[in-house]
Parts: structure tokens; sequence; C-alpha cells
């Protein structure tokens, strides 16, 4: 049953996205050739027709913005329309578990997060790749290698395995807590809108309360080490590695507590008036 739900949920939500990318990567093709020509032809708008000439970058700017922003509206969109409102009560006669409706609305939106961060990627190479583009990276690359070496810290497919989990725990973790702060709208019948964004911010400074409380405490503990790892370069990647795991472990360990109180209120305290 969450396979088919899943399979609801893409082709609900595919309904935006996919002409939202569309619409942006014929834009971005658009604005290459636009720069193109004006490069070739060095003309310039006089006056007021310079304002027309800026229009193909200010809608190139509001897709972009679009395409990162639309995953977070529609995932709260979908989240609150499907199992807050009158929707919820069919929703919630299907036979399905509490989690699995939370698991395939989540899944979704980290896809189409990932999605939307590779679709402005390629927008903004349409935009800048040359014939040169590749050599040009590579020379970078190295260069920034090598300093990064002379420093102590190696750039290495375990370090950029690192960050992708770090990357992904966070923002499945955001997700969470968007959910967790909706769910919470069921304590309070007649504000949900005030009680959501509440519940969001209340959210989010008990987090970052806890995890300077952790942080300090670990330094504290282990001040003798750190200092240790800091005072010599080929400890750094020790440092890095240890930063980045304590941090993506704190993370996982609260995206799983919000889960369950979002499984929990929707369970027990749902509240559809």
């Amino acid at each position: 049953m969450l396979k088919k739900l899943i399979h609801h949920e893409f082709i609900a939500t595919g309904r935006i996205f996919l002409p939202l990318y569309g619409a942006f990567l014929i834009m971005s093709v658009l604005l290459r050739v636009y720069m193109e020509l004006q490069n070739a032809w060095s003309f310039e708008l006089p006056g007021w027709l310079g304002v027309i000439g800026a229009v193909p970058i200010i809608l190139y700017v509001l897709l972009f913005i679009a395409v990162l922003a639309a995953t977070v509206v529609v995932a709260i969109q979908r989240f609150y329309k499907n199992l807050m409102t009158e929707e919820g009560y069919l929703m919630f006669t299907l036979p399905v578990k509490v989690h699995q409706l939370i698991n395939s609305k989540l899944l979704v939106a980290v896809i189409w997060s990932i999605a939307s961060g590779l679709v402005c990627v390629a927008s903004i190479f349409i935009l800048v790749a040359t014939p040169d583009t590749f050599i040009t990276i590579g020379h970078w690359w190295k260069i920034i290698y090598l300093s990064a070496a002379d420093q102590g810290l190696y750039l290495t497919g375990w370090l950029a395995f690192e960050l992708i989990v770090s990357l992904l725990v966070g923002v499945v973790g955001s997700f969470i807590m968007i959910y967790a702060a909706i769910a919470a709208t069921n304590f309070n019948s007649n504000h949900k809108l005030l009680m959501g964004i509440g519940a969001y911010v209340a959210i989010s400074i008990v987090l970052q309360t806890v995890s300077s409380i952790v942080m300090t405490v670990l330094g504290m503990t282990f001040s003798q080490t750190l200092a240790d790892m800091l005072l010599d370069s080929r400890n750094y990647m020790g440092f890095l590695d240890m930063t980045l795991w304590v941090s993506t472990i704190m993370s996982i360990i609260t995206s799983i507590l919000l889960y369950l109180g979002t499984h929990w209120v929707l369970k027990h305290k749902l509240n559809l008036n």
C-alpha cells in the first residue's frame, strides 16, 4: 500500500514540479541565447527599453526562487490538505498505517528536493558552460585540493560521502520538523495557522538550545582532545569527521523524536474540525 501512496503522491506533485522544471530550463536556454546574442552584437537597449532587456533575467531569477521554494510550499500544502482537512477523513479510512501516510509524503518531498537541486545546477551549467568548462573545473579543483591538503584537509571520496549523508539527513530532518509543526495544529482548532507557526518556532528554539548544550558539554569533556586536533594539522580530518558525525547523529536523534511525536499526534490526537 505504501507504493500506491507514493505513486499517487508523485502523480499529484508531478503536475506542479514537472511543468515548473520545464519552464525553468527553457528560460535558462533562452537567457543563455539572449546573453550570447548580446555579447556577439554588443548591443544595449537605450533608455527605458533597457527595462525590457532585463525582463529575461528577472523571469529567470523568479523561476529560480520558485524552484527552490516550491518543494517546501508543496510539502506543507500536501501534508496539511491531505491529513489535516476534510480530505483527512478519506485518508485515515484507507487500509494503511499512519506511518505509511507520513512516509509517503516525506519520501516524495525529499526526492523532489534533490531533483530541484539538480535542476538548479543544470540551469547554472546551461548559463555558464563553455567548451573549456570541464578543463577549468579540473584546474580549479586541483588548486583547491592541493591548498586544502597543505592545511591538513584532504578532499577525498569519504569526505564527499560524509557531506552527502549529512545533507540528506538535514533535508529529511527539515521536512519532519515541518510535519511536526503542522501536526501540532491539532491542539488548537481556532487558530491553526498561528499554532503551526508558533510550534515551528518553538521546535527550532528547543533544537538549537539542546544542540548548543550538547556541543558545549562535548567540547568541555573532550577539550584536550579537540585542542590536540586543532594544534596538529594531521588531525584536522579527524576533527572534521567528528564534527560532521556528531551533528549528523544529533540530527538523526531529533528527527526520530519529532517523527514519533508527529505519528502519535496523528494517531491519538487528530482533530479535523
